[in-house]
């Protein structure tokens, strides 16, 4: 076993270098989709600030993070966004989450326009780190979070693109422990007793154990409005029913067990059941892929949030 751990360990190595920035480049579907403002701004006015995090692979400076940040300040004129940078690029592949939201607290934490709080917006993983900070931290505290496409139940296969296929061979090896980030949110449903003893991440971050953490109960319910958004043709998130924190049954890939169907919403383990009854908690969906949601639907659906 020591063998094999210190052969995963170089192999990974290996993936930090230019072979990693190499397989980011030759693929875009993990990134942030290019999208305009199609609608009128709104009238000058002090709002709260508003923090973008993008998702795997991607980066604040890319051009789709940058139009996304670009159409709420072209919305809202006057508001203050900030394009996250945290674990950009191959970062936030090899980068624990614990280590990125460390990363992302520092960065609010230097704001001073955050200071009284933000409205929190996420991408795929970027979601993870959010709601991480929220739960665990929540200093500056989140008022709001949009979540597109978040695999906030976990991901139970890995992700078909080009880069991980390349990976999965390698993350196999150790894939609750592997030193990256999706071994944090990994969620084999063939074996629950081993996701639960071995998650380092996910289990805790949902209360699946049986000694509930209440203060991300607190925290969590301490959002004004908590927004999931679920791609119904995504092939990245699998099953896609994560984005909206429903998930496979244990012991049956395939059979899948909408939000409030689940043993957490039903007993309320992170306050969900709670928040939906008294409208914080909404849901959305579009018909399309990994984030591939259209200049309408973020003009109209999700921009809205963000005005106070």
């Amino acid at each position: 076993m020591a063998l094999l751990l210190a052969s995963c360990a170089l192999g990974y190595q290996h993936w930090t270098g230019s072979a990693l920035e190499q397989a980011l480049a030759s693929s875009s579907d993990h990134l942030a989709p290019t999208i305009s403002l199609i609608s009128e701004p709104a009238p000058l006015a002090e709002r709260t600030p508003v923090v973008m995090l993008h998702g795997m692979g991607d980066s604040g400076t890319n051009p789709g993070m940058r139009s996304l940040c670009d159409t709420a300040s072209g919305k809202y004129p006057g508001l203050h966004v900030v394009c996250s940078t945290v674990a950009d690029g191959a970062a936030s592949i090899t980068t624990t989450l614990d280590k990125q939201i460390e990363e992302f607290t520092a960065s609010v934490r230097a704001d001073a326009k955050l200071a009284n709080g933000f409205t929190a917006v996420g991408l795929s993983q970027g979601n993870l780190v959010l709601r991480g900070y929220i739960q665990r931290v929540n200093d500056p505290p989140v008022h709001k979070f949009i979540s597109m496409c978040g695999p906030h139940n976990g991901v139970g296969t890995c992700p078909d693109n080009v880069l991980y296929k390349l990976i999965c061979p390698l993350w196999r090896l150790d894939s609750y422990g592997a030193p990256i980030a999706f071994s944090d949110y990994w969620k084999d449903v063939a074996d629950k007793a081993t996701y639960l003893k071995k998650s380092r991440w996910l289990a805790d971050m949902n209360n699946e154990r049986e000694a509930k953490n209440v203060t991300y109960v607190k925290n969590l319910k301490s959002l004004t409005q908590l927004v999931f958004v679920e791609a119904l043709q995504d092939t990245m998130v699998v099953p896609h029913a994560s984005e909206t924190m429903g998930f496979w049954a244990w012991g049956s890939p395939g059979s899948v067990v909408p939000l409030n169907a689940t043993t957490a919403y039903k007993e309320d383990w992170l306050g969900l059941k709670a928040m939906a009854e008294t409208k914080k908690l909404v849901t959305y969906s579009y018909q399309g892929e990994h984030l591939r949601w259209s200049s309408a639907f973020w003009d109209q659906t999700i921009l809205p949030f963000l005005a106070d």
